[in-house]
């Protein structure tokens, strides 16, 4: 995917090459609170890679320009995109420059996109901006079944973004569909001060029509990176996050790819897991067949790095096909990397769900004070989880639940 500028970026993706070499290539990544690049920069009509018809129009051409009131703009997105939909498709030019959707006291919807297809928006040096003046969560834009869609080089902000008790702030990206709504991406992108990147608000009867999402973006000072729920297929979500709560949080995702990069400081609030993956039960989706690398430097506030987290009172349901590896470089509080557990109206004790055939992996380098594995709903019925040999020597075996399995050290090649 597009590389991004700025020096912390690129500290980032040293970590990011050095782990692949061992413990001993790793660096850390950048800590200060500087500024991101919050306007990207590309190409003139950079689109991102997306495939669409020739046609090309400009916000500007319907009253959409920096500076222009908060309902003009609507009106402008919204006579730019019905011009796309007529053409069958092209790409949307929106200017450089500060657009200002004004101050947001309820959770709406800003700019309504129903059924579009075939579009890209170009909007390298644009900033979208949004003031939430009450605890709710507006969505800017916000997609309702769609075909083929491409945001690239956008920037986000909502200056009254709070991450505290009785959060609040803005969505950049919603997605919904009650209908077969597949290629989606944010390409790109960068976000700051807002409650996420990108939502999906599918719930379990429409599960099973969302597929082909693809984001990639910068995220500073936000509640989550990307919230997801009931994604189909073909998912893939590369992250750089500074100072963000909760960097992915999926409920029965499946068939996923997610990367993470990300550090923090301690003045910012923490969650129970960076990466959260959901299962709430057999009826409404499992959890199957997801990758997740994270790497993480900071204060790291995080009860587990990667949290395997079955909810509600459903007896049946699992978590499968999971291959989830988590680098550390000076983790000063995160109490695990990997924590399982089963939460109805507390954490249960012990739970008929299963986890199974998943795969913990990683590194650690510098500071780090907790533990590996925290199990605390221990399965009755379990799965094979299996744990690497480095990283299952910094831990007690004893404490691990039943069907947790350590995997050997690679045996070495003899010399001649």
């Amino acid at each position: 995917m597009t590389s991004l500028p700025g020096m912390a970026r690129q500290r980032r993706r040293l970590l990011v090459r050095a782990a692949s070499l061992g413990v001993a290539g790793l660096l850390p990544p950048a800590l200060d609170d500087a500024p991101g690049e919050r306007y990207r920069r590309g190409a003139a009509a950079g689109i991102g890679g997306g495939v669409v018809p020739p046609t090309t129009v400009s916000l500007a051409d319907y009253g959409g320009a920096p500076g222009a009131g908060a309902a003009r703009l609507v009106e402008a997105f919204q006579r730019a995109f019905a011009a796309l939909a007529r053409a069958d498709g092209g790409t949307l030019l929106v200017p450089a420059g500060v657009y200002d959707f004004g101050r947001q006291r309820h959770a709406a919807t800003i700019i309504l996109c129903r059924g579009l297809h075939d579009i890209a928006i170009s909007a390298y040096g644009a900033m979208f901006m949004a003031t939430t003046t009450a605890n709710v969560m507006p969505t800017l834009f916000y997609f309702f079944n769609f075909r083929n869609i491409t945001i690239a080089g956008a920037s986000f902000t909502d200056p009254g973004f709070s991450p505290w008790i009785d959060w609040r702030g803005m969505h950049c990206v919603g997605l919904q569909a009650d209908r077969a709504s597949s290629g989606f991406a944010l390409v790109d992108c960068f976000a700051e001060r807002v409650v996420s990147v990108l939502a999906s608000h599918n719930h379990v009867g429409s599960r099973h029509y969302l597929s082909n999402i693809r984001v990639q973006a910068e995220v500073h000072h936000a509640y989550y990176g990307v919230g997801a729920s009931f994604l189909r297929e073909n998912i893939g979500v590369e992250l750089d996050c500074h100072n963000v709560r909760r960097a992915f949080i999926a409920s029965s995702i499946r068939n996923a790819d997610i990367v993470i990069r990300a550090d923090s400081t301690a003045a910012w609030p923490g969650s129970n897991g960076l990466v959260a993956l959901i299962a709430p039960g057999a009826s409404m989706g499992d959890v199957e067949n997801v990758r997740v690398h994270v790497d993480l430097a900071g204060a790291g506030r995080y009860a587990g790095v990667v949290h395997f987290y079955h909810q509600g009172p459903e007896a049946r349901g699992r978590m499968r096909h999971i291959d989830a590896t988590v680098n550390l470089y000076n983790v000063d509080s995160a109490a695990s990397l990997f924590l399982f557990d089963h939460e109805v109206d507390r954490i249960e004790p012990t739970t008929a769900r299963t986890w199974d055939q998943i795969a913990l992996r990683g590194a650690i380098v510098g500071r780090f004070a907790g533990r590996i594995v925290s199990n605390p709903s221990r399965a009755m019925s379990p799965g094979t989880v299996y744990l690497d040999y480095n990283l299952a020597q910094r831990q007690d075996p004893t404490r691990l639940g039943a069907g947790f399995r350590i995997r050997p050290a690679p045996q070495r090649g003899n010399r001649s």
